[in-house]
């Protein structure tokens, strides 16, 4: 009987899905958008399937969705709290800019815009990026 409790243990253990979903962004502008994030105040230069990670990844408008960070029921506040400042800035693009060009010409050209957002400010709106 105590083996089958610590098989059953090691099964809930294992199979729970440790994750962070308290980052919501909410898309009240007339267009689709796509957006990632960072810790720095610079988008990330790689550019290896950036494009496709935005197309795949669009928000319409009137949507909202919440950004999963896996591995960590707490991996939002830590990684906000690893920045300069502790800081996170969320960088968005509208979808048919990011359709009809690369994505170094978009980074490049900063056809993009940043919101700036620091934990406290984070805490204070429920995680939650309004993007109008």
């Amino acid at each position: 009987m105590i083996r089958l409790i610590n098989i059953i243990l090691l099964f809930l253990i294992f199979s729970c899905d440790v994750h962070d979903d308290r980052l919501k962004i909410v898309n009240r502008s007339n267009k689709a958008i796509c957006f990632d994030d960072a810790i720095d105040t610079i988008l990330v230069v790689p550019s290896i399937n950036k494009k496709e990670y935005f197309i795949a990844n669009r928000l319409e408008p009137g949507d909202t969705t919440n950004v999963i960070w896996e591995g960590m029921r707490e991996g939002w506040i830590y990684y906000v709290s690893s920045g300069k400042d502790s800081t996170l800035s969320i960088f968005v693009f509208d979808y048919e800019e990011v359709l009809n060009n690369n994505w170094d010409t978009l980074r490049k050209n900063r056809k993009y815009k940043r919101f700036d957002y620091r934990l406290s400010e984070l805490n204070k709106s429920d995680w939650t990026v309004v993007v109008e």
